[in-house]
């Protein structure tokens, strides 16, 4: 699978406000009001009964996209994601959102991101949700009036920057987040980022063959990146997972690195916030955690199901940290 080097984003359009899939899910609700269309309709699963949005901070929530209405080709994007506050968190400030969109030539695509509030200031969790449903409408509203991937993936990372900033109080800390986005057809990908959620590529047929497709923005990286410490050294140093790229007010200017390739239905692209990967860092150990169904190499990976595992693992190896991800993967529609 050729990758292409990461670079910055192109420069991002202007974007809009309208979007969504469709959903399972559960959770716990921040309030009765919904903070998008303001009717008092949101239940216990923190999912707003008339507009489907989904609040703030839910301790646990899952959603899987529906097929599209009019199939076109026999391949189709399949998607699902999860996430949970953890064991240790008194909040979950991830967030993430996932939605199908048609270009203006009529080609289905997929835009998916994951955030992660950042916790020394107050705010994340309203930083990553407001990310995630800015940046997957703006990506929507992008493909359908004409852009291509790559251009829809820095609107829509552009869209989410923005509205993170404008979060920001009169005085006092802004709310950050940290950011990973795909957007996809049956044939490309394109992902974008900055600070420390990663896009992996999974095969769950042959793990090994697995890969993270992200550079963190972190100290870590950077510190191992530049030569100056050992990788060892850097991940056990008390700073190695603080980020030097994120969304807010107060951070640096920000364009989200970008990458893309050609797809094909060998494996599987994974989001995922830190909650999932300080965990379980290695590719081929969350290759493995996705079954084929039936466990024939043909079979495509159940994402619900694949999701819910890597969600899982997490939480069983201590679920330190709020836990996202979401799994999409190209396959028959059936």
């Amino acid at each position: 699978m050729p990758i292409e080097p990461a670079s910055a984003s192109p420069a991002p359009s202007a974007s809009s406000s309208v979007s969504g899939g469709s959903s399972v899910s559960g959770g716990s609700s921040d309030g009765a009001t919904c903070s998008a269309c303001g009717s008092g309709a949101v239940g216990e699963d923190g999912r707003c009964g008339d507009c489907g949005h989904l609040a703030a901070g839910v301790e646990h929530a899952e959603e899987t996209l529906e097929l599209p209405e009019d199939p076109s080709g026999d391949l189709v994007v399949h998607g699902a994601g999860v996430t949970d506050r953890g064991h240790r968190r008194r909040r979950n400030e991830d967030a993430f959102a996932l939605t199908r969109a048609v270009t203006a030539e009529g080609t289905p695509v997929v835009v998916a991101v994951v955030c992660d509030g950042v916790a020394s200031v107050p705010g994340g969790a309203t930083a990553s949700r407001t990310a995630c449903d800015v940046a997957v409408a703006a990506g929507h509203e992008a493909l359908s009036g004409g852009q291509d991937l790559e251009e829809a993936a820095a609107t829509a990372a552009d869209a989410a920057r923005r509205a993170v900033a404008a979060l920001a109080p009169a005085a006092g800390s802004s709310p950050a987040c940290t950011y990973v986005a795909a957007v996809l057809d049956t044939e490309r990908a394109v992902i974008s980022w900055a600070g420390d959620s990663r896009a992996y590529w999974l095969s769950p047929a042959r793990p090994d063959e697995s890969g993270v497709l992200t550079e963190d923005d972190s100290w870590a990286a950077e510190m191992v990146a530049a030569g100056i410490v050992e990788a060892e050294d850097a991940l056990s140093d008390p700073r190695a997972h603080v980020i030097t790229r994120w969304l807010a007010a107060d951070a640096p200017d920000v364009v989200a690195r970008h990458r893309g390739w050609p797809l094909d239905d060998t494996g599987v692209l994974l989001l995922c916030s830190d909650g999932v990967w300080n965990h379980l860092p290695d590719p081929a150990v969350l290759a493995a955690l996705l079954t084929a169904d039936e466990g024939a190499e043909e079979s495509p990976v159940d994402v619900h199901a694949g999701a819910l595992a890597l969600v899982d693992a997490a939480l069983h190896e201590g679920g330190h940290d709020n836990a996202t991800a979401i799994v999409l993967a190209v396959a028959a529609r059936g």
